[in-house]
């Protein structure tokens, strides 16, 4: 998939509109758990998770679960 747009990345993940920007600008990379959300609800791999396979993200996203935070 195309990379999202800023608004879209937000409202879909649940992230800062300031956030994904820093995420989509290269400013700031995402945690693993965070780059593997934005995929499944997105469908835009980060490159924090671009090399992996679809049966190592479905493995990770078991070990490192995304835990979003409270003040979202």
């Amino acid at each position: 998939m195309d990379t999202p747009s800023q608004r879209e990345l937000s409202a879909r993940v649940g992230i800062s509109q300031s956030y994904a920007s820093m995420i989509l600008n290269g400013k700031r990379d995402p945690s693993r758990p965070l780059a593997i959300h934005i995929f499944r609800r997105t469908g835009w791999k980060h490159d924090v998770i671009a090399d992996l396979t679809d049966e190592q993200i479905d493995l990770l996203e078991t070990i490192e679960q995304y835990q979003p935070s409270a003040a979202a």
